[in-house]
């Protein structure tokens, strides 16, 4: 099967950015977004369709029960989280039916942009490296920090102790070694100005802006 990439030629660049959890791209896509470029998010789009009303609760009910939905008839995102975290089975069970729906909706906006004679897009994809993405891509942006940092970053944000938040980030590959299989990384390490001073960096490298 041929990638979106291989599929035919496109006129307009399609950019994946990724990173670990906690090192900054939501900051970088909020960034991307105000200086006027689209940016599809894998995440905003899998909350559509397990949100009301959305195409994979359906399946997702049928799977794990209703363990995992609300009184009101909605998805318990936290319920879920805890059936499928750490269990390997059941997370590729879920990915089964949320993945291809978000492909779907993902290549139906691409196309849009596509035809409306934009020259860039971006997706913001967490598990890019993971899921073997990068041959989907033109180019590829990694978000890093220090692991360190990115340690203390997710146990405040997310309110863990440290041996929840290891436990998370073991299950990524290791930031250091995605920032390895790009040319193309923003160093989120300093403040906001160093950030957005790291992101005009590669959109010059990118030759998107001069």
């Amino acid at each position: 099967m041929k990638t979106l990439k291989e599929s035919g030629p496109l006129m307009m660049k399609w950019i994946g950015i990724t990173g670990g959890i906690a090192t900054g791209k939501s900051t970088v896509t909020q960034k991307l977004r105000a200086l006027g470029y689209d940016v599809l998010d894998a995440d905003e789009v899998s909350h559509q369709v397990t949100g009301p009303g959305g195409a994979a609760l359906p399946e997702i009910f049928k799977t794990f029960g209703d363990q995992v939905k609300t009184p009101e008839g909605g998805l318990d995102r936290k319920a879920l989280a805890a059936l499928v975290f750490g269990q390997e089975e059941a997370r590729r069970q879920l990915e089964s039916i949320i993945h291809p729906l978000v492909g779907r909706r993902v290549a139906a906006e691409r196309l849009r942009l596509e035809e409306q004679g934009k020259s860039v897009a971006f997706y913001d994809v967490p598990l890019l490296y993971e899921k073997k993405m990068e041959d989907h891509f033109d180019e590829v942006i990694v978000v890093a920090t220090d692991e360190d940092l990115q340690l203390q970053r997710l146990m405040k944000r997310n309110s863990l102790t440290e041996p929840e938040a290891k436990a998370r980030l073991q299950a990524q590959i290791p930031i250091r070694e995605k920032a390895r299989r790009t040319k193309y990384v923003i160093h989120n390490t300093k403040g906001p100005d160093f950030l957005e001073t790291e992101i005009l960096r590669i959109l010059r490298e990118l030759k998107l802006i001069n």
